[in-house]
């Protein structure tokens, strides 16, 4: 009976849990292996334009089989550009951090993304959360303090002081967090006007367009293809890793497919600090007690967040009553749609 139970529990769970595995395997495989490519190659924003050129070489077959290709329109054309002036904003600078500090740094800033969302949400928007939220991003900020304290800031490698690593992924979040706030709206039209894998291919397009006179100027593009030796193998590696963008994303949406906005969430902190040991472990980083609390101290106020983030624990029953008249009427919707014929739809 217990046999037939967990084999019950297994197969009714099986995808889902093969989606969060696939997932955590691409983003905690996609941060690693661009972290290595670092070391042999410091060149981050170069390496960033090339990871748009792969994507898209990957999107493109995938979209004229599927016949989603779609140009964008001039109206599309003056907000999207926006959009990924943020993007590249983000994409670069957090490329730029990673050559130069540790992967456990560098995650535990990263993790400050929420801080910074708040923050500017309650500014530009006058959004008010609830407190526990603003002490939960607060105490966000704790780990990496700490972890902060146990670097060498005297450090000093081919992409920059660590201290130009630190400032690059402060700008980084806060690019993210604006990108979150403004565009987040538009985002999510776009995606389902143009579809999610066409909508990825003109981002990476004109990001990639964006970083490349960043990458020119500061010598890296130079330095990429004439100056640093790369044997076939570091170049495929370049190539393979670039063009793990485009697999994320198809990771990120097959697996809400199976699961739900909360699951990915969580997936995020697994990510994290999976990447955060692994990549101690593989780059040599020296552990000490303050690493060890300042990595413990992240994931577990990020833990934190994620849960009052996605749970109704923090809202007031007018409003969870308000969320569930609104569930009822998405799906009475979409249940009307799907009696209509399905024609121009995707």
């Amino acid at each position: 009976m217990a046999t037939r139970t967990w084999a019950a529990i297994w197969h009714e769970n099986s995808s889902a849990a093969f989606a969060f595995a696939f997932l955590v395997a691409v983003g905690v495989s996609k941060t690693l292996l661009t972290k290595l490519i670092f070391t042999h190659s410091p060149t981050p924003v170069a390496f960033s334009v090339l990871s748009c050129l792969a994507t898209n070489i990957c999107l493109l077959p995938i979209l004229i089989y599927q016949r989603d290709f779609r140009f964008l329109s001039v109206k599309q054309l003056r907000s999207f550009a926006g959009i990924c002036v943020a993007i590249a904003l983000d994409l670069g600078c957090q490329n730029v951090a990673l050559a130069i500090l540790s992967i456990a740094l560098q995650q535990c800033i990263k993790a400050t993304l929420p801080t910074a969302t708040v923050v500017v949400e309650s500014i530009v928007r006058r959004k008010a959360f609830h407190p526990a939220i603003y002490v939960t991003v607060a105490a966000i900020c704790i780990g990496p303090i700490l972890v902060a304290c146990q670097a060498s800031w005297q450090g000093k490698s081919e992409a920059g002081s660590q201290l130009f690593g630190a400032i690059m992924m402060i700008v980084a979040m806060i690019g993210g967090a604006f990108k979150y706030v403004l565009c987040h709206a538009t985002i999510k039209t776009y995606q389902q006007e143009m579809g999610v894998l066409a909508f990825t291919f003109w981002v990476e397009c004109f990001v990639g367009l964006m970083l490349l006179p960043w990458a020119v100027l500061n010598g890296e593009a130079y330095k990429l293809l004439f100056e640093t030796e790369q044997s076939a193998y570091e170049w495929a590696l370049l190539w393979f890793t670039g063009a793990f963008g485009g697999v994320r994303v198809v990771a990120q949406f097959y697996f809400l497919a199976k699961t739900s906005a909360t699951s990915l969430a969580m997936s995020g902190i697994a990510m994290q600090a999976l990447t955060i040991v692994i990549g101690i472990v593989a780059f040599g980083t020296e552990v000490t007690t303050l690493l060890i609390l300042g990595v413990t101290a992240t994931v577990i106020t990020s833990s934190v967040y994620a849960y009052l983030k996605t749970s109704k624990v923090l809202e007031s029953p007018a409003e969870t009553m308000h969320d569930a008249v609104a569930i009822v009427e998405k799906h009475t919707e979409m249940d009307m749609e799907a009696r209509e014929p399905i024609v121009g739809k995707e």
